[in-house]
């Protein structure tokens, strides 16, 4: 076995199984027929009219803007409660992205969907903020300015 060359030995074995790349298209896997472009192709991007989609947002946004700022500020801690407004912006974001993606033909759902997302969209800030290490400090309460700005200073250059 000494005498017999590497390159011998490894050419013998036989060739390991190659994987298929996901989208390719071979006679057991045949690519998937009817399927929608992807939303961030520009070709799709270029030629979609949005009309349905911002229609069917309008309307909604009329029925349900309160119900998910009522449910996100149940969702939101009491002292955070003037944040609803921002965590219902987000889920109405959120409602849009859906929206273009299904091209603006509704949702099962609507008001399901959207206080669904309100709920999220508040575990998420909190998620966010206990992952930034975020730290309420009211400066009002500091009677020299000089104090303050040392402060600020100091929390700047720890978080840098």
């Amino acid at each position: 076995m000494a005498d017999v060359p590497l390159a011998v030995i490894a050419s013998t074995r036989p060739p390991l199984p190659r994987r298929p790349i996901p989208h390719e298209k071979t006679p057991d896997r045949p690519a998937p027929a009817g399927g929608r472009p992807h939303p961030r192709n520009t070709a799709y991007t270029d030629q979609h009219d949005d009309t349905a989609a911002r229609q069917l947002l309008d309307v909604l946004y009329r029925q349900y803007a309160p119900m998910v700022v009522r449910t996100a500020a149940r969702a939101l801690r009491f002292e955070d409660r003037d944040l609803a407004d921002d965590i219902a912006q987000q889920a109405w974001l959120d409602a849009w992205v859906l929206l273009l993606l299904l091209r603006g033909e509704g949702l099962r759902s609507p008001a399901g969907f959207l206080a669904m997302r309100a709920r999220r969209c508040a575990v998420d800030h909190y998620r966010l903020a206990r992952v930034q290490r975020e730290e309420a400090t009211d400066y009002t309460t500091y009677t020299d300015d000089d104090l303050a700005v040392d402060r600020l200073a100091r929390l700047i250059g720890a978080a840098a």
